[in-house]
C-alpha cells in the first residue's frame, strides 16, 4: 500500500481534523487488499487456519459449510490429514494475539445487497492471509461460498506457501542459488541443511535429512523436441525415466517410481508469471517397502528449448504430519523463478 503524503502546516485545526478523517478513511480503504508493512509476525504453523464465526451458526449450513471447506483431504499424502488444522473463535474473542495468525476466514453475516469476498495480506501481521466473507442470509452465503471456493484456498493455501518461501531467504544457502541458476538458469531458494547428493548431466539431487524424515529436491530438463505430449500420463512417463536411472532405493536392484495404484492430481498455476504444471501423488521404491509423498513442477524453458523438472519429496514414515513436510518442499518449488 502506497502511503499518502500531503503537506497541511497552513490548514486550521479543525481542517486539520477533518483531513486527518479523511486520510484514515483511505488509508483503510487502500488496506483492502494489502496493509502497509507490519512489524509484527504472523503465529501460528504452516497449514493452521482461524476461523472467526458467529456461534449463531453452530449447526446450521453456513458453519457446515465453513468446516468443510477447512478440513478437506490434503492431496496425496499416505495418510488422511486435513488441509487445514482449524481454530474457531467468535467475533468478539477476535483480538489480541488472534488478529496475528497467519491465516484468517472471517464470516460476516449484515445487511448487503450482494455477498462478496475480500481478499486480504499482512493486515495485523507479516506473513498473513486474510479472507473476509460478507453475506446476507445462508442460502445467500452457500451459492457465494461455492463459486469462490476455489479462489478462497487458493489465497490461503498459496499464500502460507509463499509465507515460508519467504522465510527460507533467511537461511538460503547462497552458493546452491549460484549453482542452479548457471547450470538451469533458475533462481531458487534452497535452505541450508540441504546436501547436494547426486549431479550429472541434467540431473541434480539435494537432499536434508532430519528426525527420521528425509526432504529431497531434483532437477531434471529435457529437450523440448522428446516430449510427445504434456498430459498427465506423459509427465508420470518422464517422472519414471528420471527416478528409474538417477533415484536408487537401498539395495542395488531397487530404485524410485510412482504409485500406480493411486491417482496423480494435476492442474495449471501461475507463480513468479511462470505457466506451471503440477503435479502430486505418491512415490515408492520398486523392490523395496518404502514411500512417500511428492510434488512436481514442470515448466517450459522455451528461451532454451527445455523442459525443466523439479520435484519435492518427502520419506517421513514415522511422521504423522506429513501434510507439515511437503508444504516444506513445496516452498522451495514455490520460490523458483527464470534468471
Amino acid at each position: 500500500m502506497k502511503t499518502l503524503l500531503y503537506t497541511y502546516q497552513n490548514i486550521s485545526a479543525f481542517r486539520k481534523m477533518l483531513f486527518i478523517a479523511f486520510l484514515g478513511v483511505m488509508l483503510i480503504a487502500a488496506c483492502k487488499t494489502q496493509s502497509s508493512e507490519n512489524n509484527i509476525r504472523s503465529i501460528g504453523a504452516p497449514g493452521e487456519l482461524l476461523i472467526v464465526i458467529d456461534p449463531s451458526f453452530e449447526n446450521t449450513i453456513v458453519k457446515e459449510k465453513v468446516i468443510e471447506f477447512a478440513t478437506q483431504e490434503f492431496p496425496c499424502i499416505p495418510q488422511p490429514e486435513p488441509t487445514f488444522r482449524i481454530t474457531t473463535i467468535t467475533p468478539g474473542d477476535f483480538e489480541g494475539h488472534f488478529k496475528t495468525y497467519r491465516n484468517i476466514l472471517i464470516i460476516n453475516q449484515s445487511i448487503i445487497q450482494k455477498a462478496q469476498v475480500k481478499y486480504k495480506r499482512n493486515v495485523w501481521a507479516n506473513g498473513q492471509q486474510v479472507v473476509e466473507v460478507d453475506f446476507s442470509g445462508a442460502e445467500n452465503f452457500v451459492n457465494m461460498f461455492e463459486d469462490n471456493q476455489t479462489q478462497i484456498f487458493n489465497h490461503l493455501y498459496y499464500g502460507d506457501i509463499n509465507t515460508l518461501a519467504n522465510a527460507n531467504k533467511k537461511g538460503a544457502d547462497a552458493a546452491t542459488a549460484r549453482y542452479i541458476k548457471n547450470k538451469y538458469n533458475l533462481d531458487i531458494v534452497i535452505p541450508q541443511g540441504y546436501r547436494l547428493v547426486k549431479d550429472t548431466l541434467g540431473f541434480t539431487w539435494f537432499r536434508y535429512d532430519k528426525l527420521e524424515t528425509i526432504q529431497s529436491v531434483i532437477f531434471h530438463e529435457f529437450n523440448l523436441d522428446s516430449i510427445q505430449s504434456l498430459s498427465t500420463s506423459d509427465l508420470v512417463a518422464l517422472r519414471n525415466r528420471v527416478s528409474k536411472k538417477f533415484v536408487p532405493g537401498p539395495n542395488s536392484k531397487s530404485f524410485m517410481t510412482t504409485e500406480d495404484r493411486l491417482p496423480v492430481v494435476t492442474q495449471q498455476i501461475m507463480n513468479q508469471d511462470m505457466d506451471i504444471i503440477e503435479m502430486r501423488g505418491l512415490w515408492k521404491v520398486d523392490g523395496y517397502f518404502m514411500g512417500g509423498p511428492f510434488v512436481n513442477y514442470f515448466i517450459k524453458d522455451e528461451a532454451n528449448h527445455k523442459l525443466i523438472m523439479i520435484e519435492g519429496f518427502v520419506y517421513a514414515p514415522k511422521k504423522q504430519n506429513k501434510a507439515y513436510y511437503v508444504r516444506q518442499v513445496e516452498s522451495i518449488l514455490h520460490s523458483l523463478k527464470f534468471s
